[in-house]
C-alpha cells in the first residue's frame, strides 16, 4: 500500500526501510558516534504542499530511532536543519534527484555541520535511496 509524503505513514515505512537496509547501516557506521546525527526537515509549501512541514529523525551509528512528523522544532535537538521546498524534496524522496547535489546547488538550506554529511556522504545517500524502498503517493498529483 502506498503511503503518503509527507505524513507520520511515511515516516514510519521510511523509519523501516532505514533499519532494513544494508546499505544504511553499513555506511552509518559512525554517524552520530561523536556527533548530534539528528535531523529536521522544513519543508516550505509548494507543488500541492499548502503548509510548512517538519520532519524528525533520530539517526545514529546505522540505525533509525525515531522518524515522525512534527508541529514544530521547538524543543528538538538537531544536529541538521535542513530547508527546502516541497517541490525540490520530493524529488530526492522520488529518487530522481541527489540530495546532496541539492544541498551543492542551493536547493537545499542546511544548518549544521556540512563537513559531517560530506564526510558520510556514503551514508547520506544510502538514506536518500531507503525512501525508493518503499511506495508512496504525492501531493500535487
Amino acid at each position: 500500500m502506498a503511503v503518503l509524503y509527507p505524513s507520520q505513514e511515511w515516516c514510519d515505512a521510511w523509519k523501516d526501510a532505514m533499519n532494513n537496509s544494508e546499505a544504511v547501516r553499513e555506511n552509518g557506521k559512525n554517524w552520530g558516534a561523536d556527533f548530534n546525527g539528528n535531523f529536521v526537515f522544513e519543508i516550505a509549501p509548494g507543488g500541492g504542499l499548502d503548509k510548512t512541514t517538519y520532519l524528525y529523525l533520530e539517526a545514529k551509528a546505522g540505525l533509525c530511532s525515531v522518524a515522525r512528523v512534527v508541529d514544530s522544532p521547538i524543543g528538538l535537538d538537531p544536529g541538521f536543519h535542513v530547508t527546502g521546498d516541497y517541490p525540490a524534496f520530493k524529488n530526492v524522496v522520488r529518487g530522481d534527484k541527489d540530495f546532496i547535489e541539492g544541498v551543492v546547488r542551493g536547493l537545499f538550506k542546511v544548518k549544521g555541520d556540512m563537513s559531517k554529511i560530506m564526510r558520510n556522504a556514503k551514508f547520506v545517500r544510502a538514506v536518500a535511496n531507503s525512501f525508493t524502498l518503499f511506495e508512496a503517493t504525492y501531493l500535487g498529483e
